[in-house]
């Protein structure tokens, strides 16, 4: 009898340390991927597990790539909410929506959010040799010509079309008709084939974020068929082809 007390007793302490070591764990402010800081400014979901989501992302992503990136920063930002964005990269750090109000939020997408905002720092740091020779420049133009000839033989046609589509200085103009006037729902139906994503219509830097995305956590044999000079830079990029100008 005071053995099997005993027994209760050691049970229950043992599942009091557990739960006291999560909610521990959970009310962490500060973590890291790598040596890079993570903050939570304003905690994350329930269900969302941060470690796994550190180890997820060293697993996939090399140090290297995550070098000059000064840290990650959880919270409910106004610049976030609105701009109707659940992450940014901003001064050399990530900004990361903590999806309160997202219950449907997992830990891929989380991972996938920030990938996509790594891909930005990484286009800035090897620049060069991903730009340099414009092929996927000219693999992204040639596709968002087809999908403009794709629109005006749908008669959607209106004045300053080329250079709302092909301008750089209309680029957050273009972001706003294609989500709000055409509906990524109408325009889906037009890039499947054509684009990884509705979204990845936008702009250069969104196409190559895009692919990132697919490439890391995605069908790789998809992106090949569907933009295979951005597969192929990708691949190069993470295969060691590809150094910084210069090193």
């Amino acid at each position: 009898m005071i053995w099997s007390i005993y027994y209760i007793v050691c049970y229950n302490m043992k599942k009091y340390i557990q739960h006291s070591v999560k909610k521990s764990l959970k009310e962490r402010k500060e973590y890291y991927l790598y040596d890079i800081p993570i903050h939570i400014i304003n905690p994350l979901p329930d269900h969302i597990d941060i470690n796994n989501i550190l180890e997820d992302l060293k697993t996939t992503i090399p140090y290297e790539f995550f070098v000059g990136l000064e840290g990650i920063y959880v919270g409910e930002f106004p610049e976030l909410e609105d701009r109707k964005i659940q992450a940014m990269l901003k001064d050399g750090a990530i900004y990361l929506s903590s999806f309160e109000n997202y219950p449907d939020v997992t830990d891929e997408i989380i991972i996938k959010n920030i990938i996509h905002e790594l891909s930005h720092l990484l286009e800035n740091k090897y620049y060069y040799e991903i730009y340099n020779d414009e092929s996927i420049e000219k693999e992204y133009l040639g596709k968002k010509k087809r999908i403009v000839d794709l629109l005006r033989a749908n008669d959607i046609t209106f004045a300053g079309m080329g250079k709302l589509f092909f301008s750089e200085d209309y680029v957050d103009e273009l972001d706003d008709f294609l989500f709000n006037n055409l509906g990524y729902d109408n325009l889906i139906v037009l890039t499947t084939g054509l684009f990884l994503s509705p979204y990845s219509v936008t702009s250069l830097r969104e196409y190559f974020a895009n692919g990132l995305e697919e490439y890391l956590k995605g069908d790789r044999d998809y992106l090949k068929e569907v933009s295979p000079i951005l597969f192929n830079k990708l691949d190069s990029l993470f295969e060691g082809e590809i150094t910084t100008y210069g090193s």
